[in-house]
């Protein structure tokens, strides 16, 4: 007996791909290795558009690098893929290519002017409007402007939010912390400056989680109708700076929810080194600090508040998680599901502001500590290494293509 063939349709000798039984379709899926594949093949028809939908639901997709390269589009970047180790250059995605992003939240860059005024953009939906926010307010500020936020995160995706999402930034010169509702607010509310050295913000529990490098924890409410922008929000403390022996000074602290819904904070150690480049020009100065070592602590929180801290324990291994860090918001995802990503691993990129003056030009020192540290040896490997030559375009970040 001839089994029926349900992939061709009646009087045609052409397979209909729309018909695949969801299964197989699911286990094409399981195989397609860069995040950026799941977008193509969500784009095949309608059918294969829900598939992939409802498949990536159940799992978080893999970060990829966002990309400067020195060519003829000025005002396009590419994508590189961690799995394959490669760059896909017939992606040119419309942002400004040697102007830092100050951050990667729910599939929105930022970027900030001279003016300290922010602008969203959304580099994989071209019909998304760019957002620009106030300016924040002016200080004493870092000789390269595109410095002078060091990071900006999103509460939700405006697209889907767009009544109902804030922004938290953490701004120089001393790295403090401010936030905007942009549809209830026309000024943003700024935290008090007595509390500064952060790196890095997270939405956990409905509250910001923000770290410093002193190891200095506190939590705030965006939402809380008793904050006012004419008067500087007292954040709660958490953990204080210096709290504990192991929370020394490091150069960068990021803080990240993990799969299990643990929050963490992961310490980034430097060190100093002669010797990292090989071309260097006359007037320039070598870059001498480079990532040394990674400490990860788990935060358990007061379970009723989530405003106190009941115990901060060392993690020695991070299972089947990688972290991904650097000027986006820090994520986590499950190694095991995508081959070639690697379990218990941290993947870094570079996000130190190290500058140096030629003929009273500023301009980045970098971007050339980028690599994945193993948490259970810790050993370095290279993920994408910048040429040389890019070293004064944009550091590359971690975006998530959408995938559906």
């Amino acid at each position: 007996m001839q089994s029926p063939n349900v992939l061709k349709p009646e009087n045609s000798s052409q397979p209909e791909w729309a018909h695949l039984p969801v299964p197989v379709l699911c286990l094409i899926m399981d195989n397609l290795s860069e995040p950026i594949y799941h977008a193509w093949f969500a784009g095949v028809c309608k059918q294969w558009h829900l598939v992939a939908k409802d498949y990536n639901k159940k799992k978080k997709a893999l970060p990829m690098l966002l990309l400067s390269l020195n060519n003829d589009h000025k005002t396009r970047r590419v994508l590189y893929g961690i799995t394959e180790g490669k760059i896909f250059k017939n992606i040119n995605l419309e942002v400004f290519y040697a102007r830092r992003c100050c951050g990667f939240s729910h599939g929105w860059l930022a970027t900030v002017d001279e003016n300290m005024a922010i602008t969203l953009l959304n580099p994989f939906k071209k019909s998304a409007t760019k957002i620009t926010l106030p300016s924040l307010k002016h200080r004493k500020r870092i000789k390269i402007p595109q410095f002078n936020v060091l990071k900006v995160i999103l509460s939700h995706n405006p697209t889907s939010s767009q009544d109902n999402y804030a922004v938290v930034v953490i701004y120089a010169p001393s790295d403090l912390l401010a936030f905007i509702n942009p549809t209830q607010q026309y000024a943003w509310t700024y935290l008090d400056e007595n509390l500064m050295g952060f790196t890095d913000i997270t939405f956990y529990g409905g509250l910001v989680y923000a770290v410093g490098r002193r190891g200095m924890v506190v939590s705030f409410d965006v939402n809380s109708k008793k904050y006012s922008s004419h008067q500087q929000l007292k954040p709660n403390i958490i953990v204080p700076s210096c709290y504990h022996r192991t929370f020394r000074y490091a150069e960068r602290v990021y803080i990240v929810e993990s799969m299990k819904g643990d929050l963490m904070v992961v310490r980034r150690f430097m060190e100093r080194k002669e010797g990292l480049l090989e071309e260097i020009e006359e007037e320039e100065e070598e870059r001498k600090s480079v990532t040394e070592i990674f400490k990860v602590h788990k935060l358990l929180l007061n379970d009723q508040t989530k405003g106190s801290l009941e115990e901060h324990v060392e993690v020695k291994s991070l299972g089947d998680e990688a972290l991904f860090v650097g000027d986006n918001q820090s994520m986590s995802i499950l190694a095991s599901n995508f081959p070639g990503c690697q379990p218990n691993s941290i993947y870094f990129t570079d996000d130190s502001i190290d500058v140096f003056a030629i003929k009273n030009t500023y301009r980045p020192k970098g971007p050339f500590d980028m690599g994945i540290y193993c948490l259970e040896n810790g050993t370095f490997q290279k993920h994408y290494t910048p040429e040389y030559k890019h070293r004064y375009l944009a550091p590359p970040l971690w975006v998530v293509p959408p995938s559906q």
